[in-house]
């Protein structure tokens, strides 16, 4: 249900002149009108589930004549705070209002703007009114989401990105955890085509896929989101969806998309970096630890192992991050109060810390281009010895060059 937020009129601008006053320019006189505030005031429109801002001082008010250039130039609370009318010359003229003052930024996150143009004729010795003015979104607002079976399909990181001016995209990140971005991003309209390119890893494997809508337009909630389904030979593949339109103006549903098949994504690296994690014997790691991708066995109480592990990123480390699941449901409850279901090595939360005083994996921004990072995890042992079962701790290592590998480390209690 359309609500129309209306403020208090009676709004203007100070006198500038009488009615009728002339100027002599080649011997033609100049004549004034007055445009008039004793009605103006500014609405907004709250139909779009944005959430408008209210009208207020910030509001920026201006007046442009037939090319475009500014006449006059106030905040909405000085329009609100000076005389009744204006007087200007005779002819054709736009009002702007604006949520901002300055330009519609091109694409941001949660940065909603709101506005209204009116087009007015000034006529020599009358009065013209403005009347009440309803603020809109001048944007086009754009989230992403992916549906519970396309997210199970998702074996590492990857990202969105939407554009609707070309190289001014908004990238929404998709987590290797299988979390997402679920901000609003606010495109300024500045075409009716909008582009959505999803690189990611699906099944195992760097996939790409480019799609394009048309019937863009200002006022406009697009919800864009990832659905699984079957090509002509029965396989499982992925389409780009827009799932619901919300606008408050009557659109045509159906429509136009051209997309690019689906497919290994060509700027994805190639290899993994030469990137390494294996027992550190020279750091005093215990002999037994041998292959970490099967399992690390976590003796009894009797005796600790050294676990000394040395991950090797010839490129330097970009992201490092470290998944971690159990079959054990009050490990994985214990873990997931902490938070570390997903650990960021690089930007960890501050509720991460508990968790790193049980596993101490090296963690901050100082791993950031390193290629040499030593781990002591000998000390997880007293607390995981608590919980019996298989532990993973799958480590995501990013290089400089976008190279990437996954390296599970299993600790087994028995």
């Amino acid at each position: 249900m359309k609500k129309i937020v209306t403020y208090i009129s009676a709004a203007a601008m100070l006198v500038l002149s009488a009615a009728c006053q002339k100027n002599i320019v080649d011997d033609k006189p100049v004549q004034y009108g007055y445009l008039a505030f004793d009605e103006f005031s500014l609405g907004l429109d709250e139909e779009l589930v944005t959430k408008a801002t209210e009208a207020n001082g910030i509001y920026s008010v201006q007046i442009l004549d037939e090319e475009g250039g500014a006449v006059l130039k106030k905040t909405y609370s000085e329009v609100k705070n000076n005389g009744n009318k204006i007087s200007l010359p005779a002819g054709n003229y736009t009002l702007v209002a604006r949520s901002i003052d300055g330009d519609v930024p091109v694409a941001e996150f949660e940065q909603p703007v709101y506005g209204v143009s009116k087009d007015f004729s000034i006529t020599a010795g009358e009065t013209t009114p403005l009347g009440e003015l309803t603020c809109t979104l001048v944007q086009c607002k754009v989230t992403v989401a992916y549906s519970d079976e396309f997210l199970a399909t998702v074996t590492g990181a990857g990202s969105t990105k939407v554009s609707l001016t070309s190289g001014y995209p908004l990238e929404y990140a998709l987590n290797a955890d299988k979390t997402y971005e679920k901000s609003a991003g606010y495109f300024a309209v500045n075409g009716n085509t909008m582009e959505v390119v999803f690189s990611g890893n699906i099944d195992g494997k760097s996939q790409k896929m480019t799609k394009t809508f048309t019937g863009i337009s200002a006022r406009q909630w697009r919800q864009i989101k990832f659905v699984v389904k079957k090509n002509e030979q029965g396989q499982a593949t992925f389409d780009i969806l827009i799932q619901d339109l919300i606008s408050d103006v009557t659109l045509n549903n159906d429509l136009k998309a051209d997309e690019n098949i689906i497919g290994e994504d060509p700027e994805a690296p190639k290899g993994d970096g030469g990137i390494t994690l294996v027992p550190d014997y020279d750091a005093g790691c215990d002999e037994e630890i041998t292959d970490l991708e099967n399992m690390l066995i976590v003796p009894v109480e009797t005796r600790d192992m050294a676990i000394m592990l040395k991950a090797t990123v010839p490129n330097g480390v970009k992201k490092f991050s470290v998944d971690i699941a159990s079959d054990n449901d009050g490990f994985v409850a214990a873990v997931a109060a902490a938070d570390a279901t997903h650990l960021d090595l690089v930007n960890p939360s501050a509720q991460n810390a508990i968790i790193f005083d049980v596993v101490p994996f090296p963690h901050g921004q100082e791993l950031l281009g390193q290629t040499d990072i030593a781990f002591d995890l000998s000390a997880a042992q007293d607390a995981i010895i608590n919980y019996k079962g298989s532990h993973t701790f799958n480590m995501i290592i990013v290089d400089n060059q976008g190279c990437r590998k996954e390296i599970p480390v299993t600790m087994v209690v028995e």
